[in-house]
């Protein structure tokens, strides 16, 4: 197995920690800086790369590399932007500290380690192009954090490859699998007047209280839904508002519910359940109101015997030195991206722990990177 020296080592410590030192806070959306990085430390290397504009000031960073023959074509993936630091650290955040086997920085593990050993795999196999066959892209997008437009603006007019792993931190558990989240904003409409002088009040919050029994209901068919290894989809009401004033008919109301899919479910199909439901409940009463899905992201897998996930098995096993079996994935990702949209087998690994996602004094051990 090729084990890094010295040298090689430190230099992908480096790497990481200038990738830290880029900031790419999301929100406000920052990733210029360290896409502009990875563009220069790819042309030093003598590695195609490009800089695929998302929106004015967030590009996506390309990287292309060829090996000798036509063998397999592997994409590796990881985003970019890190959420906001926070208060509380008690260190520099974007000033990255070695200390106890450890790096300290945001980003160091969601997810600028995984972008660096990838940035660095590719680098060696550039560097010893003669034992490399088959073809590598490298695909560091912006916006993972929000709202996925890097991802969505790159695979607009299509995406292949043989494989895909996104680098995600899975404690270099091989990941094989992870829910999908799709997120509705539910809103009813009545008609503002005096509490005291409306005989009849065509009240928001009075059509939301016969839809939130409906839904109640409804999410016992959700949780019914069943995975072998994800376990049940779910759904739950997560928010609700409604109403201006104590003496006024409440001319709003609005509910949020977070829906957990599991993989083959269908967008649409999900919707027309939510709206069978408030129908059959109420008795086919016609109530009025608004669903807006506004984010889907659908659920992804792998089989467990697939090629790429028992060649991922062998390759962590041996160098973790114990028998590694595959795992699920407890966040979302861009795995749909590739696995879903664009028919590519993908999976989820790569150094640090999602403990350490989105907390203070993040970071990742520095023998899993």
């Amino acid at each position: 197995m090729y084990k890094l020296n010295k040298k090689q080592q430190n230099e992908l410590l480096e790497l990481l920690c200038a990738l830290i030192r880029h900031k790419s806070e999301n929100p406000p959306g920052e990733e210029q800086l360290v896409a502009e990085f990875i563009y220069r430390y790819f042309k030093q290397e003598d590695i195609d790369v490009e800089l695929q504009e998302v929106t004015p000031g967030r590009p996506n960073a390309i990287a292309h590399l060829k090996g000798i023959g036509q063998v397999k074509h592997l994409l590796f993936n990881g985003h970019i932007d890190v959420v906001p630091c926070g208060r509380g650290w008690s260190t520099e955040p974007f000033d990255p500290i070695i200390k106890d086997g450890k790096v300290f920085g945001r980003g160091a593990a969601d997810m600028k380690s995984g972008v660096a050993g990838m940035m660095y795999a590719a680098t060696l196999l550039k560097r010893n192009q003669d034992q490399f066959s088959g073809d590598l892209t490298l695909v560091f997008n912006v916006d993972e954090e929000r709202i996925n437009l890097g991802m969505l603006h790159y695979i607009k007019n299509g995406v292949t490859a043989d494989y895909a792993i996104i680098g995600e931190p899975t404690s270099l558990e091989v990941c094989i699998a992870h829910k999908g989240v799709s997120r509705y904003n539910l809103s009813t409409k009545g008609t503002a007047g005096h509490a005291a002088k409306t005989r009849y009040p065509d009240s928001a919050i009075s059509k939301m209280a016969k839809i939130l029994p409906a839904l109640e209901q409804h999410r016992g068919d959700v949780e019914a839904i069943e995975h072998p290894l994800l376990g049940n989809a779910s759904m739950i009401i997560t928010t609700i508002n409604g109403g201006t004033a104590p003496n006024i008919v409440p001319q709003h109301c609005d509910i949020e519910i977070d829906r957990r899919l599991v993989p083959g479910e269908d967008r649409q199909q999900i919707a027309n359940n939510i709206h069978r439901a408030i129908r059959e409940y109420n008795e086919r009463e016609t109530i009025e109101y608004e669903l807006d899905n506004y984010l889907f992201i659908p659920a992804s897998d792998i089989a467990e015997n697939h090629e790429l996930t028992l060649a991922t098995l062998e390759t962590v096993s041996r160098f973790t030195e114990k028998k590694v079996t595959p795992q699920i994935f407890e966040a979302t990702c861009e795995a749909p991206f590739f696995s879903v949209t664009s028919n590519i087998p993908t999976l989820i690994m790569g150094p640090g722990g999602l403990a350490q996602a989105h907390v203070k004094d993040e970071f990742v051990e520095i023998k899993e990177l």
